[in-house]
């Protein structure tokens, strides 16, 4: 039980079955099932979306309770950086989801060249998702929407290369030093 004393979700906590539960979703929304209701007030995933004319990352998942952002092209400017901040800080969301789609009519289009390049933006722009996914409390994946045969397809990331750490100068070794 939590401090409200209600059931603590298990998977509120796991991106993996966070990914289950949107990957579970998808297939009902292609079977033509109906959606199934939020559990709780957490979102399974915030979903960073391209806002040229696909389906709503909602109904995409089968009625999976999800926290969405739109942006054309999936840019990423600091009120959408902001916003999917909130919903992995404030409201516990354990995994993020950046959403293309295959047929993006805006320049530079929304594929998986421009999924991967968003996903390494997150990351590299905000400290707080970067901790997150590093310390395993958050995952991040990646994914087209094909509007022709209503499908998702996974798109595997270019982690971004560690930090760069600054250079110490160490003092030379005496024993290096010594002539022999």
């Amino acid at each position: 039980m939590d401090a409200t004393g209600s059931p603590s979700q298990v998977w509120q906590t796991s991106p993996s079955f966070a990914l289950a539960r949107l990957r579970a979703g998808h297939h009902r929304f292609r079977a033509g099932g109906l959606p199934v209701p939020s559990a709780g007030a957490t979102p399974v995933a915030a979903v960073l979306s391209c806002a040229d004319p696909q389906p709503e990352a909602v109904t995409v998942f089968g009625g999976v309770d999800v926290y969405a952002v739109r942006t054309a092209g999936l840019q990423v400017g600091p009120a959408a950086l902001g916003s999917l901040e909130y919903a992995v800080a404030r409201l516990g969301a354990p995994l993020l989801v950046v959403l293309g789609h295959a047929s993006c009519s805006l320049a530079g289009g929304s594929g998986p060249d421009r999924v991967r390049a968003t996903l390494t933006a997150l990351r590299r722009r905000s400290p707080l998702l970067d901790q997150a996914v590093r310390s395993g409390r958050c995952g991040i994946h990646g994914m087209i929407w094909h509007d022709a045969d209503r499908l998702l397809n996974e798109v595997r990331p270019v982690l971004p290369p560690p930090a760069r750490r600054a250079c110490r100068l160490r003092p030379p070794n005496n024993a290096s030093m010594r002539s022999h």
